[in-house]
């Protein structure tokens, strides 16, 4: 459960057709959607034997054409001698039909079984024959069939990691809505094929759609897409000879470490054609020796293939040469879209050799790419914007949610269990730079090792470094934070307290004191190297963010600095003095009175951040808890396939932990979203 307010999804302009009747309401709409195009066409060629609709008690059959009522138990589709027949127990029934199965409930399934697999969809179920081929339309609520398609693109293993199949989700929602633009089906909303999107019925999940913010459809450029593995790299809709659309695609990849989030053993293919048969396929003519002199172009600027013959050319989209081929080598012959063409000589025989990575179209959400990034801890929102840079999202009403961009954990500061977190137990995995918040570990090396700075330094800080070339030239506050100790640099984090420790401070003894306290603590994290000074000062002040730290080690850390927490074997090894521990705990709590989450919020990033004002009321709008609340901001550089300012904020209130992350924020803002959190969950606890 979230504990920002929850909405339900507002969705208007819902399309009925002919063979259903209208449901109420329009905030959750009936998707109509043909079903079986596959299995009818397999039937056609004598490679399926037969389609069953198997029926649960309480379903009822209704010849529609003939206004009757019909018993059975079973429902089968079978090819007839180049025609169709249904048999519904002993009763055959030739076309033109129009068979209705439904379920006075109104929440009645049926199973349908062909090749050995057995699908489970929802009634009514309408076969209809009156043009010579059958067809199959179910209905399904928007919500419910956009999980359930998502999962059978995905595959339904790929359960668990939900914000991948939720990002997909979210693409295939706006696609229901940008295909009133332009309807692809006169019958229905969607078919289920992959030129619509995969649909295998109901498949059993807890995973469920509650978009409090939805991506905003009206102001999409062009159609959504998908497919099952980019290679490395998307593409934009040029692909299909869509001049108009300027959307280069994407590296799949994350930009910090080049970890391609696609590729694998599996992504790599390799396909040669010769000049002939290429001459054969994309003109239709026979071959002739034109075919010796053939050249074939692939310029992924201009998203053209350009093949010539002496002082003739043609040139084909790429997904439409693509196709081309793969009608006649079959449909995996040509895997994808991307990939390199070099020529081969043999026997006096041109050969072009196609070698290339992925499968699919290559434009849009890369599924692969996706479910990496699901694993890695990234919210459903970030999965999107990774794809689609230029998205938009809405928020479904004004009931103040948080915003799409805030992932956190809220968890037991006594034994660390997760009590909720807002996008999936993989949230726990996800590593982050600490940024500021690694200005604690300085705090508490300070405290063990330094008591002389720890308890007497002090630091005048303007704003602005003229004097130490060594050092940042500037705090993040730009008119400084006057005089300050260790006690006034915690909750204010400023930059230049800290890295002017740098020549007071050495890093080969700070770097044992961390190597030790992370092993006390089970934190998976190590220094970088540092190549002098200036690098040594950086990371005082918390601005080397090649550091990582999990989630989970955030909150290890969160329950070491939390003063009411019990001394652990572990920590007494470090030794550090019980009464410097409790003067870094109280620095912490005036982060909201005094410190970087005080005072009044500036704009800062994404309109989606900001803090609405009825947002985490919590017990008498939280004002008599907010001396409670305790913790450390931080703003960071963080992203997937580009860098992007992220808020991170780490602390607790009463018995209960918390640590935030803010995509397009900053550490104050993810301050004030983790205290909205904590607010409503003590709020809701307390009732």
């Amino acid at each position: 459960m979230r504990y920002c307010k929850a909405v339900p999804i507002i969705i208007v302009g819902a399309i009925f057709f002919a063979h259903f009747s209208h449901a109420s309401g329009n905030d959750n709409p009936l998707v109509t959607i043909n079903i079986f195009s596959k299995q009818v066409r397999l039937l056609k060629e004598g490679s399926l034997p037969l389609i069953a609709c198997v029926l649960h008690k309480g379903a009822l059959i209704r010849d529609e054409l003939n206004n009757e009522e019909i018993s059975g138990e079973k429902v089968v589709l079978t090819g007839n001698g180049g025609g169709y027949r249904i048999s519904i127990g002993a009763r055959k029934i030739e076309s033109p039909w129009r068979i209705k199965i439904y379920d006075p409930s109104g929440h009645g399934t049926f199973k349908a079984r062909f090749s050995g697999e057995e699908r489970e969809y929802p009634l009514p179920l309408v076969v209809v024959n009156d043009s010579g081929i059958p067809r199959f339309y179910v209905q399904e609520r928007l919500s419910r069939y956009i999980v359930d398609s998502a999962l059978a693109e995905c595959g339904p293993l790929r359960q668990s990691e939900r914000e991948a199949v939720l990002a997909l989700a979210h693409i295939i929602r706006a696609r229901y809505y940008y295909s009133q633009r332009t309807p692809q089906h006169d019958d229905a909303r969607f078919c289920d094929l992959t030129h619509c999107q995969v649909y295998r019925g109901r498949i059993k999940t807890d995973i469920s759609f509650s978009g409090a913010w939805l991506i905003d459809h009206e102001k999409l450029e062009h159609n959504l897409f998908f497919h099952s593995r980019c290679g490395g790299k998307t593409f934009g809709a040029g692909v299909f000879g869509s001049d108009g659309f300027s959307d280069p695609g994407v590296l799949d990849r994350l930009y910090r470490d080049g970890m391609n989030l696609c590729l694998n053993e599996g992504s790599a293919w390799k396909r040669t054609v010769s000049s002939e048969d290429l001459v054969k396929i994309l003109s239709g003519n026979p071959p002739s020796a034109v075919s010796s002199d053939l050249t074939l172009d692939y310029n992924k600027n201009l998203m053209r293939i350009t093949m010539r013959a002496k002082e003739s050319a043609v040139t084909f989209p790429p997904e439409t040469f693509r196709l081309k081929i793969n009608r006649v080598k079959g449909w995996s012959f040509l895997k994808s879209n991307n990939y390199l063409i070099a020529e081969h000589m043999a026997q006096g025989k041109k050969f072009f050799i196609f070698q290339g990575t992925g499968l699919g179209h290559g434009v849009g959400l890369c599924q692969h790419g996706a479910l990496s990034l699901s694993r890695l801890g990234y919210n459903r929102y970030e999965i999107i914007e990774h794809y689609f840079p230029r998205i938009f999202f809405r928020e479904n009403d004004d009931s103040h949610s948080c915003p799409p961009y805030l992932s956190y954990s809220v968890f037991d500061l006594s034994s660390g269990a997760i009590r909720s977190t807002s996008h999936g137990p993989n949230f726990s995995a996800r590593r982050v730079p600490p940024g500021s918040i690694f200005k604690i570990f300085i705090a508490l090396y300070l405290a063990k090792e330094r008591q002389d700075i720890f308890a007497d330094y002090r630091y005048p800080c303007r704003g602005k470094n003229s004097h130490v070339p060594t050092m940042p030239v500037r705090c993040w506050k730009g008119e400084g934070h006057g005089s300050v100790g260790i006690r006034e640099a915690i909750p204010n984090s400023c930059n230049l307290y800290f890295a002017s420790l740098h020549q007071a401070v050495s890093f080969k003894k700070f770097k044992k004191f961390f190597s030790d306290l992370c092993r006390c603590l089970g934190v998976q994290a190590d220094l970088p190297d540092i190549t002098g000074e200036v690098q040594w000062a950086n990371m005082l002040a918390g601005l080397d963010f090649r550091i990582l730290f999990s989630i989970n080690d955030y909150v290890r850390l969160v329950r070491f600095i939390n003063a009411d927490s019990p001394v652990k074997e572990n920590e007494a090894v470090l030794h550090i003095p019980l009464r410097e521990r409790i003067a870094i705990f109280q620095a912490m709590k005036e982060t909201f009175t005094q410190g970087t989450a005080s005072g009044t919020l500036k704009p800062y990033g994404s309109p989606y951040n900001y803090i609405r004002p009825a947002a985490g009321k919590g017990r008498g709008g939280g004002n008599e808890q907010l001396q409670e609340i305790w913790g450390k901001t931080a703003t960071v550089l963080d992203g997937t396939n580009r860098p992007v300012s992220y808020g991170l904020f780490i602390g607790g209130c009463g018995d209960t932990g918390i640590v935030a992350v803010l995509r397009k924020g900053n550490g104050s803002l993810a301050a004030r979203w983790a205290r909205v959190v904590l607010l409503n969950w003590n709020a809701m606890n307390d009732q």
